[in-house]
């Protein structure tokens, strides 16, 4: 063993037993096997990796207590919540680092229905706060995955399919507070819309995946529930002509809640849960919006601009008539990583996962990287349904994969990278909200530049001098490995 490993280990068994003996901290630690299991993974396609202890945290002054001690130590902190990630966010990259889990971390703090706001803790799930704001007649237009916590949505950036109208996550934050390395507690802003006040420290903390600081709760906007709403659906026979058809609509101005695509090989694999043949979909490409307003008025204008941006080439225009109608739309996006394995059920004997990737685009370039991005899985030879938040060029490919065949898993990773960078070539990112993580960090430099990391960088080692805050996410340093 060398010096340097000599060193981290006895740091880390030292860290161990200071971590069980902190009093502020009691009962919150975890060591056992099956509680290390469940925080070694997340969403994405990367290897497990399990952390050395787990402690789950109930307020603020237990994350300022857990990141002051691993601070002496200089133990990497990993945060953690729902686990949804899709690019490896929330892995214990080094095997000594301690999971904070913010899971418990779960109250509504405070709904200022008049200011359309609300005061959250991280591992606030954004379902249950849909369903805690319903009958107030507000909502968080954030819709990530289902699972997804407020915590994570703010670590990425995140978005979803409300994106189109009410923009990402960093539109709809007002403010934070997070603690950094060395345990102080910051405030980023506070309720107001608007601020001119200092450096938009909330925006730098939206999108940093956890290497900043941990956010222990968030001050976020809220809109009012529409009163009228309708989906409606075209089906067109190619990819290149419903893409087309989007962007018209985009061009147009008319104000969609939300705008997709789901290609046909998407709708053939929600098609695969569906028993009633009467009730499947054509396997055909497919657009869908949602209208919405404070009138059949507005409803109506919105649907009759969807019709005519669709012309003679569009199919089985269908808009639902009931809210049950709808929800059967609507299952066509919804479903649609839960299915894709199903294209490929027929072969036994294997180990399926999806690996999920996403880009973005500015929206002329849309039919481009689609009809461009529909080749490459032909010419890698692989299963992928395309499922696309098109109104804001932000589009997701869904690569079924089997998890035993090293081979497929490189040329899926391959075909990957290779979307990515054409979507580079069109002014566009290699991650429209799925964050960096450690899945693309040779991308971010290609990206932005070596310049631009480096200021990311200067930043990183400002906030968290001994890189113990989520080391090995976005970028590479030169001590991640190092304990």
């Amino acid at each position: 063993m060398t010096s340097d490993a000599k060193d981290g280990a006895q740091r880390s068994a030292a860290f161990l037993r200071e971590l069980h003996a902190t009093s502020e901290l009691a009962g919150l630690v975890r060591t056992d096997a099956r509680t290390l299991e469940r925080h070694s993974h997340d969403q994405s396609y990367h290897p497990h990796r399990a952390p050395c202890a787990v402690v789950r945290v109930e307020c603020e002054a237990h994350v300022v207590a857990l990141v002051k001690l691993a601070g002496k130590y200089r133990v990497p902190v990993v945060p953690f919540a729902a686990g949804s990630s899709l690019e490896g966010q929330t892995l214990a990259l080094n095997p000594a680092a301690v999971v904070v889990d913010f899971s418990n971390m779960d109250r509504i703090v405070a709904v200022h229905s008049n200011d359309l706001d609300c005061v959250v803790e991280p591992g606030v799930g954004w379902g249950e706060l849909r369903d805690y704001l319903k009958p107030t007649g507000l909502f968080f237009p954030p819709d990530p995955g289902a699972a997804a916590c407020i915590g994570g949505m703010c670590g990425t950036n995140c978005s979803g399919t409300l994106a189109f109208k009410y923009g990402t996550m960093s539109a709809n934050v007002l403010g934070l507070r997070a603690v950094l390395s060395d345990g102080t507690v910051i405030k980023t802003r506070n309720r107001t819309v608007k601020s001119s006040a200092g450096y938009d420290l909330t925006r730098l903390f939206v999108g940093s995946e956890g290497t900043l600081g941990l956010i222990t709760q968030a001050t976020l906007r809220l809109r009012r529930i529409p009163t009228h709403s309708n989906v409606i659906i075209a089906q067109f026979p190619t990819l290149a002509s419903s893409a087309n058809t989007v962007q018209q609509l985009v061009a147009s101005g008319t104000p969609f809640m939300r705008l997709e695509i789901i290609d046909d090989v998407c709708i053939k694999a929600v098609n695969n849960e569906i028993e009633d043949p009467a009730l499947k979909f054509a396997e055909l490409t497919t657009v869908m919006a949602e209208c919405a307003g404070i009138s059949d008025s507005d409803v109506a204008e919105q649907i009759d601009a969807f019709k005519r941006a669709c012309g003679p080439g569009a199919m089985n225009i269908t808009f639902a008539k009931t809210e049950r109608e709808s929800d059967r739309l609507w299952s066509l996006r919804k479903r649609a990583f839960f299915m894709a394995p199903s294209l490929r059920r027929h072969e036994s004997g294997k180990e399926l996962v999806v690996i999920v990737t996403d880009v973005a685009v500015p929206i002329s370039r849309l039919v481009d990287i689609l009809v461009a991005t529909k080749d490459l899985i032909a010419e890698a030879n692989l299963v992928s349904p395309i499922v696309a938040h098109a109104g804001d060029g932000n589009f997701h490919c869904l690569i079924v994969v089997d998890k035993n065949d090293a081979e497929e898993f490189e040329r899926a990773k391959h075909m990957r990278d290779a979307m990515a960078r054409l979507a580079l070539q069109m002014q566009g990112t290699c991650t429209g909200e799925h964050g960096v993580g450690i899945g693309k960090i040779h991308l971010l430099e290609e990206e932005l530049g070596p310049e631009t990391v480096n200021v990311m960088r200067k930043i990183k080692k400002a906030l968290d001098p001994q890189n113990i805050l989520n080391p090995g996410k976005i970028f590479a340093s030169a001590n991640d490995a190092k304990l």
